[in-house]
């Protein structure tokens, strides 16, 4: 039977439903024929009226139809003869059709992609246009691979895909028996599933006819592995079984020597070749055998084991969490987040990654983007572009970031410069204490698996080391298998040079005529306690003919990326920063690294001197001390310092403001020191107030008396104006605006025309 024979057989019906379930719309096109009936209605007498326009019709079709429309049919009138024919669901036969990014133009998540807003009829025609679409597609399949055989013997057996069944046959797909499903199955997946597993599990899956679907979807998947390709989140919604197992084919190495799947996949060598082009890894640090503790690291981080791994600055210690990251969407197109706590440090990193790798799936979503940028780093996770994402812990609390991860698998969560969880997460950065309970809650919302938590760093004390093992045992039950590689850099001299205060300027150019003449490369870093700082030290250098500039967190996000990619790319030759904001500072031929100021600890020491030699090339290190710089420090520690009273005005302030309808309290920072009734001892004026309240809540709820969840933001209610998109577009072209703003204004029509009724968007999803 040939596509136009069986269409006229087919009745595609939509309806539309409010978030109660309550129908308000209703439309179906049959042949010729429509049938709309909007509210207000009768539901009971339109069923009646749907259910005679149907009866002529042999199948029935829409998108998500079998979960959504039909359900809510049978809940008003389970006698309907509608609900006896056989159903196309074009939702379910999506991911057989088009497995491979990017995928129909009509479909986003489990929806169809609309032009017209509430429009039952619009969609019922587009579910029509994608069938047909689904059907070319699916026939090539079956012209190249007998896939659709397969498919149908998945469905089969399962009352719920009958019309499934039907189509499939339909389009030219034979029927099956059990060991015939099985051999094609096994020739399909060949070399691309570790070939020990696949007979168990194959074999426990294939003959339960509720668990066959889920074969077809991985098979579906297998056949574009390796790429930008992911499963919709829905089908492992429907179908629990897909996770289990592409993991037990693709992830679990089997140590056979006669699986090509895992001896290549499987292997750390064969996957620094393939990704970075080196033949192998640094032999130093050493393991306990004397081997590579690098390829020890990467061995037990492709196993998806818990980790905490201590290695020099220098050490290849990102490699260590990216080629795993990088072997882990290979296997299975699931994501890897990496938290990490500087703007500067994650772009740095995605930057160097894209260079040794050549590949685009590494990404960070930071404060120095745009809009624009923002959004496009939010869609290219939803539709499976990004394999390793960097982010703050504070980017965690953000809904846009949430629903762009919600469509995602999570491998794993790394923690990068890890010992800040600790030395931050008590005092500036209380999300890094937030980040266990989003990852156990996130999990459970996905219903899947606890991902592992895999942490690094350079400088750990044994107390901040204790601290963060205990602290994911406590609230994730992981027992963090600890690889110490040390924290030595043979490379670099130190060096303390006595000074005063008023010769400081002078010796920091003194030092750089010393160490940088006469060097046709080599930058140097110069660190400073003070914003003001920085820029007075490089006022003073550009004097002396130094190509310097300051970078701190007071410069807006443009002057940060154009500032930090002029010192990358070795346009400005000398760098001023604070110490906090340094160690986002990464570049590899840093010859002299000068501490203008004593740092707040000796891990900060540790970090901000390992921006030095990271080539591997000797390097120097030059601290200046002077008496009074002590005082300095412990003036901006006083200064951000929070009593008890603070913390219990803040209590106070939330326990007095007014709960929305959920029992909610929704207030921002300067909200809350506005109040007359707060009285603490800094002002809303105070240029780190905000973290100063951030941090009194989270001690709060440390001590139980609060909950902090995700951020809110403020939006309008409104909805548009125009039936669709094509009147849209008629009425913005008589006002004169340029076509890329014409392009903006109808793309955020077109999400308000896809968006449920009670639906609301942040300017991330917007953009």
């Amino acid at each position: 039977m040939d596509r136009k024979n069986l269409q006229a057989k087919i009745c595609s019906l939509d309806l539309e439903s409010n978030e109660s379930g309550d129908i308000f719309a209703i439309a179906a096109i049959y042949q010729e024929q429509t049938f709309l009936r909007q509210a207000p209605f009768n539901i009971q007498q339109v069923l009646k009226e749907l259910d005679h326009f149907c009866q002529e019709a042999e199948f029935l079709l829409g998108h998500n139809i079998i979960v959504h429309d039909l359900p809510l049919c049978h809940a008003l009138n389970p006698l309907l003869a509608l609900l006896t024919k056989p159903v196309i669901d074009t939702l379910f036969l999506s991911p057989l059709a088009f497995p491979e990014n990017p995928y129909h133009r009509l479909v986003k998540n489990y929806k169809l992609v609309s032009d017209s807003l509430n429009d039952p009829l619009a969609d019922a025609k587009l579910a029509m246009s994608l069938f047909a679409d689904q059907w070319e597609a699916l026939q090539t399949q079956q012209t190249e691979a007998q896939l659709l055989s397969f498919y149908h013997y998945t469905f089969s057996d399962n009352p719920r895909f009958t019309g499934l069944q039907q189509v499939l046959l339909a389009m030219g797909a034979e029927q099956l028996s059990s060991q015939a499903a099985f051999d094609l199955y096994k020739t399909l997946t060949q070399n691309c599933v570790c070939a020990t597993a696949f007979d168990d599990v194959i074999q426990s899956y294939l003959p339960k006819p509720e668990h066959r679907p889920a074969l077809a979807y991985c098979l579906a998947w297998l056949r574009v592995a390796g790429g930008n390709s992911v499963l919709p989140p829905w089908v492992q919604h429907q179908f629990h079984e897909v996770a289990p197992i592409l993991r037990q084919l693709r992830d679990i190495p089997c140590q056979s020597g006669d699986c090509h799947y895992c001896l290549e996949t499987h292997s750390p060598v064969e996957q620094l070749q393939r990704y970075f082009g080196f033949p192998a890894f640094r032999p130093q640090p050493e393991n306990e055998l004397g081997g590579s503790l690098q390829q020890s690291i990467i061995q037990t981080g492709m196993s998806d084991a818990p980790i905490f791994a201590v290695l020099p600055t220098g050490g290849g210690k990102s490699l260590c969490f990216q080629l795993p990251a990088l072997v882990r969407y290979q296997r299975r197109g699931v994501l890897t987040i990496v938290i990490s706590p500087l703007q500067a440090l994650m772009k740095d990193q995605v930057d160097n990654l894209r260079d040794k790798t050549g590949a685009p799936s590494a990404a960070a979503l930071y404060g120095m983007l745009t809009a624009p940028e923002r959004g496009e780093i939010l869609k290219a996770i939803q539709m499976g572009d990004i394999a390793l994402l960097y982010v703050s812990p504070e980017q965690l609390r953000n809904i846009g970031f949430q629903n762009a991860i919600k469509h995602r698998e999570i491998a794993c969560w790394v923690f990068d410069e890890a010992h800040c969880l600790s030395k931050w997460g008590h005092d500036f950065r209380p999300d890094y204490l937030y980040v266990a309970r989003f990852i156990k809650e996130f999990a459970d919302k996905q219903n899947a698996l606890l991902p592992p938590v895999q942490c690094f760093t350079a400088t750990a004390k044994q107390d901040v080391k204790d601290e963060i093992i205990d602290y994911f045992k406590a609230n994730l039950a992981q027992d963090l298998q600890v690889f110490e590689g040390g924290v030595e850099r043979n490379n670099l001299q130190f060096e303390v040079q006595m000074v005063n205060s008023a010769d400081k300027y002078a010796r920091i150019n003194i030092l750089l005529h010393e160490r940088l003449d006469g060097q046709q490369t080599g930058s140097a870093i110069i660190y400073c306690a003070r914003r003001s700082q920085t820029e007075e030290i490089a006022e003073f250098l550009q004097l002396q003919d130094w190509q310097v500039e300051a970078f701190h967190a007071g410069k807006n996000p443009a002057e940060k990326k154009h500032i930090q990619e002029n010192f990358i790319g070795s346009k400005t030759r000398i760098i001023t920063a604070t110490n906090a904001f340094g160690m986002g500072i990464d570049k590899e031929d840093v010859r002299l690294v000068i501490h203008a100021d004593i740092p707040g600890s000796l891990e900060n020491y540790l970090q901000e001197a390992g921006r030095a030699g990271r080539d591997q090339h000797n390097a120097e290190c030059v601290l200046l001390f002077d008496e009074n710089d002590i005082d300095t420090q412990f003036s901006l520690s006083a200064a951000s310092q929070l009593n008890q009273r603070d913390i219990a005005q803040i209590l106070r302030g939330l326990r007095k403001t007014r709960k929305d309808r959920s029992g909610n309290v929704v207030i921002t920072t300067g909200e809350l020191l506005q109040d007359e009734a707060v009285d603490t001892s800094f002002a809303a004026e105070d240029h780190s107030a905000g973290t100063k309240v951030i941090t009194a809540v989270s001690w709060l709820e440390r001590a139980g008396f609060i909950e902090r969840n995700e951020n809110k933001t403020q939006v309008f209610q409104g909805r548009p104006l125009v039936k669709n998109r094509d009147e849209a577009k008629h009425k913005i072209a008589q006002l004169n605006l340029s076509a890329r703003q014409q392009k903006r204004w109808l793309a955020i029509l077109d999400t308000l025309f896809n968006a449920d009724i009670d639906e609301g968007f942040s300017a991330d999803e917007l953009a």
